[in-house]
Order: C-alpha cells, then sequence, then structure tokens
C-alpha cells in the first residue's frame, strides 16, 4: 500500500470515527435525559401547570407555552433586523462600514448570555420596574440577531452571481434583484437559519432568570412574568424535593425533543425546497 492510500485510509476512518463519536455522544445524552424522566413524562404532564411544592404530580404545560411565546416574540423582534444587517453586509461586500457590522454581529455572537441577562435586567426590568416575558424576549433578541445575521449573508454569498449580473442587464434595480433574485433564491438556506437560531435562544437559562423570572400559573400575558423550560428546569434541579428533580429530567427531555425538531425541521425544508427546484 502506497503512502497516499495510507493517508488516505487513516483520513477516512479518522472522519467516520469522529462521525460515530458525535452521533454516541447526542444518543447518550438523549437516552440518559429521558431514562432519568420518563417517569413522569404523562399526558399530565404535558397539559396541566404544576402541582405545589412537595406535592406530586402537575406538569410544566405553563413551562411550554411561556417558551413558545418568548422563543416566538424574540425571533419577530430580531429576525428583520438579523436579515438586513445579513444583506446589507452580503450587498456590500468589502466595504468599511460592512466590515464594522461584520465585527459588532461576530462580538455580540460571542457575548455570555449571562451578561444578556444582567443588561436585559438593567434597561428593561429594573427600568419599568416590573419582570416580564417581553423583557426576556428582547433579551433573547439580542442573541438572536447575530447568528441570523451572519447565517444570512453567508447563504446570500453562495447566490450565483450570474443570476444577478442577468438581472441587472435586463434592467433590474437594485433592490428588485436583492429581493427577487437573491432573497428567493436563498429562501431556504435563511430559513433554515431562522429555524437554528431558534434552537439557540429556546434553550437559553440565563438571560431568562433576569427577565421572565418564571411563574407557576399557565400565562399569556407577555407583560407579565412568565416560565419557560429552561427556567423550570434550573428551578426544579435546584429544589430538595427528589420529585421536582425528576421532573427535571423529564422537562430537559421535552426542552431537548423541541430543540431536535427545530433542527430536523430546518434540514427537510432545505431538502424539499432543493428536491422542487431539481
Amino acid at each position: 500500500m502506497t503512502a497516499r492510500k495510507l493517508k488516505n485510509s487513516l483520513m477516512g476512518f479518522l472522519v467516520a470515527a469522529s462521525a460515530g463519536l458525535l452521533i454516541a455522544v447526542l444518543a447518550v445524552i438523549v437516552w440518559h435525559i429521558f431514562i432519568s424522566g420518563v417517569r413522569y413524562l404523562n399526558w399530565d404532564f404535558f397539559t396541566k401547570a404544576p402541582a405545589p411544592f412537595g406535592e406530586s404530580g402537575g406538569g410544566v404545560f405553563n413551562a411550554i407555552v411561556g417558551t413558545f411565546l418568548i422563543t416566538l416574540a424574540a425571533a419577530a423582534i430580531g429576525t428583520p433586523f438579523g436579515m438586513f444587517a445579513g444583506i446589507y453586509v452580503a450587498e456590500h461586500r468589502g466595504q468599511r462600514f460592512a466590515d464594522i457590522v461584520r465585527l459588532c454581529a461576530d462580538a455580540l455572537q460571542g457575548i455570555p448570555s449571562i451578561v444578556i441577562g444582567i443588561f436585559g435586567y438593567t434597561f428593561l426590568v429594573a427600568r419599568f420596574r416590573s419582570y416580564s416575558a417581553l423583557s426576556a424576549s428582547v433579551a433573547l433578541a439580542f442573541m438572536f440577531v447575530p447568528t441570523t445575521a451572519r447565517v444570512t449573508e453567508e447563504v446570500l454569498n453562495l447566490v450565483p452571481s450570474g443570476l444577478k449580473e442577468a438581472a441587472y442587464a435586463l434592467g433590474a434595480r437594485r433592490s428588485s434583484v436583492v429581493w427577487n433574485v437573491s432573497i428567493k433564491t436563498a429562501a431556504a438556506g435563511i430559513t433554515s437559519g431562522l429555524l437554528t437560531s431558534m434552537a439557540r435562544i429556546a434553550g437559553e437559562t440565563a438571560p431568562l432568570l433576569f427577565t421572565a423570572f418564571g411563574s407557576r400559573y399557565i400565562e399569556w400575558n407577555m407583560l407579565r412574568p412568565m416560565s419557560a423550560l429552561p427556567l423550570q428546569i434550573y428551578i426544579y434541579a435546584s429544589s430538595p424535593y427528589p420529585a421536582l428533580q425528576q421532573q427535571a429530567w423529564s422537562a430537559a427531555f421535552v426542552l431537548v425533543l423541541l430543540i431536535l425538531l427545530l433542527q430536523f425541521g430546518a434540514k427537510h425544508l432545505i431538502a424539499r425546497v432543493l428536491r422542487v427546484k431539481a
């Protein structure tokens, strides 16, 4: 066997082993969470509010509702800013201000979530003297924007330049080219990036501790304190009651399952759009 074939076989083995290790780690984590909390995975767990402390039973329906409301509101707030920033950077590559916007997005993406939570508390909760789900959504939107901006930029950069040049040759304006050529061509990738960003913020806990605060009741008003799955997991895991600790594992399984479904939805959406285009 030649040195080139040996190197190729070695690299193929390392790649396959790394992929297998990644799958194994994910499977072990999900299986351990499921086994640890399977006792409380029943219909009541998904449809009822928490039982009083020290009593068995109850569920996390309030946290499920809060997770969806807070995450969707954060996505609604952050999507326009993230998409427009990504479009600007992609359409003005090489310009000084575009480079500054990209640098700010990278810096904001690296800020710890605990700092975002303190920021939300200082400028929203303390100023309005009230914890609220809306404050949590605004804080999470700061984490949603940079990820969306970078994904939008990268996806738009993959659009063939020949398509845009053909549109310009036909007399189309720049705004028309951006909307009808660039964005529509990269729509699947942008949507996938939005779902990935939603999956990321759905599992954040630190900003919720300082803004949403939590509630034991099923709350629909975004101007009031509201629970969410990460926050409920933190409270239950810190509880001295074994029943609540086991429910924390059950809630963790629900949260992981939600994130995996968002990721799967993003991949399925891209695959479906590519099949339609083909």
